[in-house]
């Protein structure tokens, strides 16, 4: 599954119609999101896009609670489906992959980045902006947060290199795809099962967490 170098509203109902098709087939075990464009995986969002989205909801007047639950927009149903889906999905980096396009590649079960000179990550604060599509979170819980915290306040993406030690993504190769080892069924299975498990460990943590923060707050209201 290949696109091209923005995401828009188009590019999300095609990727979300695609997830939505091989989570339901069962001859296929596994789904490789490539980008479409040499030297791209997909650069950002559409910057008319993004502008006609901020247009309307400025014109409507509409706010949101501090507790509402965030819709990305474009995208966000291809992104929860990336999460949800009982086929492992991999994100094969096949090159730039700033801003929302790394977004989604967090979204995936793995990244594997071709090798080359290009960059990967979230340059927001470069431009005076903050990561608007669940980076903030979904980084937060790949590489943890004081690593979370200096890559996105200093806003410079590394090449792919540099990302696969910073964990940003899982590998770097030659050429993608290279993941011939994930290709058969058992590896699908492999890698389905064991997102599950680590799955279900991050929400009981992070729910002990709540508990615990909301315990101590009580003690000190009290």
């Amino acid at each position: 599954m290949s696109y091209l170098r923005y995401f828009d509203a188009e590019m999300g109902d095609a990727l979300t119609e695609s997830l939505q098709e091989f989570a339901g087939n069962p001859n296929i075990h596994f789904v490789i999101v490539t980008g479409g464009t040499p030297g791209y995986f997909n650069r950002h969002f559409s910057i008319p896009a993004l502008i006609e989205f901020v247009e309307a909801v400025r014109a409507s007047r509409r706010e949101w609670p501090d507790n509402a639950a965030y819709y990305g927009g474009f995208f966000d149903k291809a992104m929860a489906l990336c999460e949800t889906t009982p086929k492992p999905v991999i994100a094969a980096i096949s090159g730039t992959a700033l801003a929302g396009a790394f977004e989604f590649t967090l979204a995936c079960d793995i990244r594997i980045a071709e090798d080359g000179d290009y960059l990967i990550g979230l340059p927001e604060t470069e431009l005076g902006l903050l990561p608007g599509a669940s980076g903030t979170q979904r980084l937060h819980r790949t590489i943890g947060p004081a690593a979370t915290l200096i890559h996105i306040v200093m806003g410079r993406p590394p090449n792919p290199r540099d990302a696969e030690k910073k964990g940003l993504v899982h590998e770097t190769a030659a050429a993608t795809p290279s993941i011939g080892r994930w290709r058969s069924q058992n590896g699908s299975a492999r890698i389905r099962r064991n997102r599950s498990a680590i799955s279900s460990a991050s929400s009981a943590l992070q729910s002990t967490r709540l508990s615990l923060k909301a315990w101590h707050l009580s003690g000190i209201s009290s």
